[in-house]
């Protein structure tokens, strides 16, 4: 049994680039850390499928058992990295239905279904926090849901697929072709060995979908989004549109006035913003009726940038976990 003295323990679902990032993110911060939380912050475990396997990123235990996690009555935060729909969903109803906090960076769990996931955790009166789910390092939910709630955002726009960007700056900038520049993102891990979900724009419409619904307090599915990918540009028309000064950059953009809500290749001119948006970056613009047009960017894709993202809301989870605690400490002293 734990006693108001303890740490917070987290276990991880998942152990790969994200998962691995984190960790390094926690290595070099844990000082700071337990400062901010008055409390250690401790990775209890890991959810991986090869415990043998060699990892850039060790931690003293490893699990192929899910219920070692889940059912863990000493793991007060569940973070889930693992991606794709199952048994993720399964797992993170369970976890919710634990009373654990859970965290996710899963764009398209969350995309198919965030709002049963969030009525759960409210049910249960846990948090589920995920903005490491949209624009990887750029902390934009908790800006829209803290500074921006006395705003209206009325238009959003911006590139959210860092593995995209990169491809179509190496087919813009150095010539490269759509398939040499697809290899150089996966060796540079940027890129999955099976890239559909980025190339087919379906992660940057995963991704407008929770935006949406965050900004806009209206029910958005993946079904609404009209949806292309970056799959048939070829170095011709690249070329060709280069000259008259545009540039291809693979652009979310919902307008819900219109009826607009889309993912594709858009010819920017070299003067938009987002046209100089390079590599694995990602970008937002925010129109709102006080503010006018807001301006973001950062890296969206690697283990670093999208761990650190997870870790801002771990260290949520962990300050609700403590003042649970404290509650309980201050009303039977123990």
């Amino acid at each position: 049994m734990k006693n108001y003295q303890d740490d917070v323990r987290v276990g991880l679902l998942g152990f790969g680039t994200v998962g691995q990032g984190l960790v390094q993110g926690i290595n070099l911060q844990i000082d700071n850390i337990s400062s901010r939380l008055g409390a250690p912050l401790k990775i209890q475990r890991a959810l991986v499928q090869d415990a043998n396997k060699k990892r850039v990123v060790g931690l003293p235990e490893l699990t192929t058992n899910a219920r070692d996690i889940l059912e863990d009555p000493d793991i007060d935060i569940v973070v889930e990295v693992m991606g794709g729909e199952q048994p993720a969903y399964d797992y993170i109803k369970q976890a919710l239905g634990q009373r654990k906090q859970v965290v996710t960076a899963n764009k398209l769990l969350l995309a198919q279904h965030g709002p049963e996931l969030k009525a759960l955790a409210q049910r249960n009166g846990k948090g589920l926090l995920y903005e490491a789910s949209v624009l990887g390092g750029i902390p934009i939910l908790r800006t829209i849901q803290h500074g921006l709630c006395g705003d209206k955002v009325e238009e959003v726009k911006g590139i959210f697929n860092g593995t995209t960007n990169f491809i179509l700056t190496r087919m813009v900038e150095l010539g490269e072709d759509y398939p040499t520049a697809l290899r150089l993102a996966q060796e540079a891990g940027y890129a999955e060995a099976e890239p559909t979900m980025d190339v087919s724009g379906l992660d940057a419409a995963c991704k407008l979908v929770i935006l949406c619904r965050e900004c806009f307090d209206l029910e958005f599915h993946l079904k609404d989004v009209t949806m292309s990918g970056i799959e048939h540009l070829d170095q011709r028309q690249i070329t060709l549109e280069k000259r008259q000064g545009r540039i291809p950059k693979l652009i979310a953009c919902a307008k819900p006035q219109n009826g607009e809500i889309q993912v594709g290749v858009q010819w920017l001119p070299e003067t938009d913003l987002l046209s100089r948006v390079s590599g694995v970056q990602n970008a937002l613009s925010l129109k709102t009726l006080l503010a006018g047009e807001l301006f973001w960017s950062g890296p969206g894709a690697g283990g670093l940038a999208t761990g650190g993202a997870v870790l801002g809301d771990i260290m949520e989870a962990a300050e609700r976990v403590l003042t649970e605690r404290d509650t309980v400490f201050q009303q039977t002293g123990k």
